[in-house]
C-alpha cells in the first residue's frame, strides 16, 4: 500500500482563520490545499478531490458573483485529474473516493470521477445542501460540485470502508455536521488523514478553535478522539492544511508513504 499527498494549489488568508484569538490573527498566510491518493494493490482510492478544473481557468464562471471571496492561488495542473496523471492514474481508475466533507476546497472534483464510489458521512449531504448561515457567507459548499455524483454509499459511525480492515472511516465532526476522517493502516504503521478535523496539530493540543465551524463541542471531541489514536496506535496525524508541507510532508509524485 501506499499513500501520495498532492499538494493541489491553495488560497490566500489570515491567521485567524486558524485562530481568531491568535496574538497576530490579522497576518496574512498562504494556505495550502492538499489531497491523496492510497494505491492500495489493484485499487486507486481519493481522500477529497481538490478543487474543480474551471476554478483554475474561469473562476468566475464557476464562483458566479461571490468570486471575490476566492483569493485562490491556482496554477494550471493544480486539479486532481492533472496531479494524478503523473503517477499515471487516469479518471476511469479511480474505483473509491473518501470524501471528509463537502466544502469547495475539497469537493470540487468530485464529478470528474465517474466510476468512483464516494464514501460520505450520513449527516454531510444534508448539511451541505441546507447549510447554516454562518456557512453561506462566504459559501462554503458549491451545490453543482457535488449535486451530480450518483454513486454515493452513506457511512454512520466507524466504518471498514473497503472490509478489509485498511482503511477506517472515522466520524469526526465538528468542522461541519458529517467530517469524517480516514485511519489508513500502512505497513510501516497508521497515518490518520485528519482533513479539517483539525487545521493545525499545535492549535488542536492547545484547545484553540478555528474560525469556521459547526460545534465546538464536538470539534473539541474529535480532537479528543484523533489524541486517542494517536495514544493507542502510535498514529501519525496528517492534516490537510499543513503549512510547513515543504518540511514536514513527502510530497507526491516524487515521494510517497508506505
Amino acid at each position: 500500500m501506499r499513500l501520495y499527498a498532492f499538494h493541489c494549489g491553495g488560497e490566500m488568508g489570515m491567521r485567524s482563520l486558524f485562530d481568531p484569538n491568535d496574538p497576530d490573527c490579522g497576518a496574512p498566510m498562504e494556505v495550502p490545499y492538499f489531497f491523496f491518493l492510497i494505491r492500495h494493490g489493484d485499487q486507486n482510492i481519493l481522500f477529497d478531490t481538490g478543487m474543480h478544473p474551471s476554478t483554475i481557468t474561469d473562476p468566475t464562471s464557476h464562483f458566479g458573483a461571490d468570486v471575490d471571496q476566492y483569493p485562490l492561488r491556482m496554477s494550471p495542473g493544480d486539479d486532481a485529474v492533472s496531479l494524478l496523471a503523473e503517477v499515471g492514474v487516469a479518471p476511469d481508475d479511480v474505483g473509491h473516493i473518501f470524501q471528509s466533507h463537502l466544502h469547495y476546497d475539497h469537493a470540487g472534483g468530485l464529478t470528474l470521477f465517474p466510476n468512483a464510489t464516494v464514501h460520505i458521512n450520513r449527516a454531510e449531504i444534508p448539511f451541505a445542501t441546507w447549510p447554516p448561515a454562518y456557512q453561506r457567507d462566504p459559501p462554503q459548499f458549491i451545490r453543482r460540485e457535488f449535486d451530480g455524483v450518483t454513486r454515493w454509499h452513506e457511512i454512520e459511525g466507524e466504518c471498514d470502508v473497503l472490509g478489509d480492515g485498511r482503511l477506517i472511516a472515522i466520524p469526526t465532526p465538528g468542522h461541519t455536521a458529517g467530517h469524517q476522517s480516514l485511519l489508513v493502516h500502512l505497513d510501516s504503521g497508521p497515518v490518520v488523514l485528519v482533513g479539517d478535523a483539525a487545521y493545525n496539530l499545535d492549535k488542536m493540543r492547545a484547545r484553540r478553535l478555528p474560525a469556521v465551524l459547526w460545534s465546538p463541542d464536538a470539534m473539541v471531541a474529535s480532537w479528543e478522539r484523533l489524541e486517542g489514536l494517536e495514544r493507542s496506535l502510535g498514529a501519525t496525524l496528517m492534516v490537510s492544511h499543513e503549512l510547513e508541507y515543504a518540511t514536514k510532508r513527502r510530497l507526491a509524485p516524487a515521494a510517497w508513504y508506505e
